[in-house]
């Protein structure tokens, strides 16, 4: 990592700061402090001055003091908020820098793994390695302050873009939490490039789709671009969006305003008006946890009636507010690969009976809408 990128500790404790300006003001009606995740598990903590969840002076709805709007006086990972990377369920401590190894050319290392596209079936998907619940083999790169629509985004890629004929990487649009970088959650953007994907985390959320569809346009620039390493290189009629909180807000939107996305998942997050998600309908993941403040809106958001699409919601036992990007980093990977990646037997990990993320061990989850929904490569 870049010497002048803050090291999660330098972070946290920049947040804590912040968020101290709202707990002076919150703590005559905010609640007690969420409970952390079980020990060991690296469950994230539910801040009492941040977050997604509450109404009045904190959560997701336009908030200037605290909540799920990346406002400047509190923000989502504001206070005690935040996970910790160690322990069985959260990314493996000195897995998040680049991987080591990888192939000389980029290449996808993947046994074939996502399959051909039944658009153009002379094209191959770039999926390295297998295995979710770790980096890939591919070294990863970091490029900072993409310039597109004001600057400050985030490239995160395989340092060696495939060079093979007739094959591509997959593309996913990163958004943060409120008041919080795209770099802060490098340990799991580093696993989904270093296993091919091609990532843009964008400077912000704000709760719409204009960054993220800017991020995508920035890609098709890049793809068409001679002089770009990724000239032609990247798949871009199946498009993933995925972010954290405030995050999960602008991926919803962005499912329903740019037809070139194809799979939503929200991490920790939902809409106070549990209406986001009627008129989506392509595949959208919602990730929870039991204490987090946001449980509330991920579980309406799910169970209103009117949606159309098909839906997962999958709620970890003692996670936190941070639970998703963290704990759950392997869903994430394993979400998109399947989606994204044509990798059909991951389907069975979310919605067949023992899977790895349907009612087993920490995972509490429900779907619906499913039966007439076939993948790309289906």
């Amino acid at each position: 990592m870049p010497a002048h990128l803050q090291t999660r500790d330098e972070f946290r404790a920049t947040l804590l700061l912040r968020g101290s300006v709202v707990l002076a003001f919150l703590c005559s009606c905010s609640t007690a402090p969420g409970p952390s995740g079980p020990s060991g598990s690296g469950g994230a903590t539910g801040a009492s001055t941040g977050g997604q969840a509450g109404t009045g002076t904190g959560g997701q709805a336009g908030s200037t003091t605290g909540g799920q709007t990346g406002s400047t006086t509190g923000g989502t990972d504001a206070g005690t908020g935040g996970s910790e990377e160690t322990g069985s369920g959260g990314i493996e401590s000195g897995t998040g820098g680049s991987s080591t190894g990888g192939s000389a050319s980029g290449g996808s290392d993947s046994g074939g793994s996502g399959g051909t596209d039944p658009e153009d079936p002379e094209v191959t998907v770039v999926l390295a390695g297998d295995d979710v619940n770790s980096d890939g083999p591919l070294a990863v790169t970091l490029e900072e302050n993409l310039t597109f629509s004001g600057g400050g985004h985030i490239l995160v890629r395989p340092t060696n873009i495939t060079t093979e004929a007739n094959t591509k990487h997959p593309v996913a649009i990163w958004g943060p939490g409120g008041d919080t970088a795209p770099a802060y959650y490098i340990q799991l953007l580093n696993r989904m490039a270093s296993q091919g994907f091609v990532i843009v985390g964008i400077r912000e959320s704000t709760g719409d789709s204009v960054l993220m569809s800017a991020a995508i346009d920035w890609l098709e620039e890049q793809n068409a671009d001679s002089n770009s390493p990724m000239y032609d290189r990247l798949l871009l009629d199946r498009v993933g969006v995925f972010g954290h909180s405030m995050g999960g807000l602008s991926s919803e939107v962005t499912a329903l305003m740019d037809d070139r996305v194809t799979t939503a998942l929200l991490d920790n997050s939902g809409a106070f008006n549990h209406d986001a998600l009627v008129d989506v309908t392509i595949p959208v993941g919602i990730i929870y946890g039991e204490n987090g403040q946001e449980a509330p809106n991920a579980v309406g958001d799910f169970s209103n009636a009117g949606n159309q699409g098909p839906c997962w919601l999958g709620m970890m036992a003692g996670g936190g507010h941070g639970s998703g990007p963290w704990d759950a980093a392997a869903a994430n990977v394993a979400w998109m690969r399947w989606h994204l990646g044509g990798e059909n037997f991951r389907k069975d990990a979310f919605l067949a009976d023992g899977g790895a993320y349907n009612d087993t061990g920490i995972w509490t989850t429900d779907f619906k809408n499913w039966d007439d929904w076939k993948n790309w490569n289906e």
